[in-house]
């Protein structure tokens, strides 16, 4: 998830159509549902706004209207870097408006528009961490399906040296992944190409502690999740799905029972 705080003096500029343009630029953003836009109460304060509200004369204003007011509130008024990284620690943070030159905002955290937001969330997307991994998982991985339990388990590895061994393995299996595009799945053809382990368990695991490797599936279902990755002191455990072509991640974490 990321974070965009509307600055009030951003907004707050010499006359009402500059203010319309502004907004024009903001109201056209093309964000992603994840992503927060935010807003202080103390929006409402400048004077184009009360000006906005108190005549729509066309679509263009009755549009800004309402993307004011879907802007999330947020009680505290977040007008540096420093106050939005302490409320929002960990993830991606930027600022909306359409002149920030009254601003102490840095060029990269300033959103006018949504070249602005693409180019930000193309920056900012593989400054992955522990926190904002499960929100940037299907943007980073795409050929990767991440069940559920991946969440917690994630959470917990937090800020261990492992994590950043977890994102190299993660972003070379993903790319070995992209290029099965026939047939059933081949770890063998995966670990000749690539620096990847993958084995599958041995009957004697499987049959003592295979229950250790089933997990349930996103679309329902559970299956047994036997091959795995191996990296450090790590496991990452996985079930391609030859119909669908679609690999399944169950689990990322410390060596199982064996």
């Amino acid at each position: 998830m990321s974070n965009f705080f509307t600055l009030n003096e951003a907004l707050n500029c010499k006359t009402y159509d500059m203010f319309l343009n502004y907004c024009r630029d903001l109201v056209a953003i093309e964000r992603l549902a994840e992503d927060q836009f935010l807003k202080h109460n103390s929006i409402f304060d400048i004077p184009h706004i009360t000006q906005l509200y108190s005549n729509y004369s066309n679509q263009d204003e009755a549009a800004i209207a309402v993307f004011i007011e879907q802007l999330k509130p947020h009680s505290i008024y977040l007008d540096t870097e420093a106050k939005i990284d302490a409320n929002f620690p960990g993830e991606d943070n930027g600022f909306l408006g359409g002149d920030f030159i009254k601003t102490s905002i840095i060029k990269d955290k300033q959103i006018k528009n949504n070249d602005d937001y693409a180019n930000f969330n193309s920056i900012n997307l593989w400054r992955v961490n522990f926190r904002n991994f499960w929100t940037k998982r299907n943007r980073l991985f795409p050929n990767l399906t991440f069940c559920g339990e991946v969440k917690n388990q994630i959470l917990k590895i937090g800020k261990s040296s492992h994590f950043n061994q977890i994102i190299d393995r993660l972003k070379e299996f993903d790319a070995a992944v992209s290029k099965w595009d026939k047939g059933d799945f081949s770890y063998r053809d995966i670990n000749n190409k690539y620096s990847l382990r993958i084995s599958p368990e041995t009957n004697q695991t499987m049959s003592n502690y295979g229950n250790e490797r089933l997990f349930s599936l996103p679309e329902g279902g559970t299956e047994y999740f036997e091959l795995h990755i191996k990296t450090g002191d790590l496991r990452f455990h996985f079930f391609p799905q030859n119909k669908s072509r679609k690999v399944f991640v169950g689990y990322i974490g410390p060596h199982l029972t064996i």
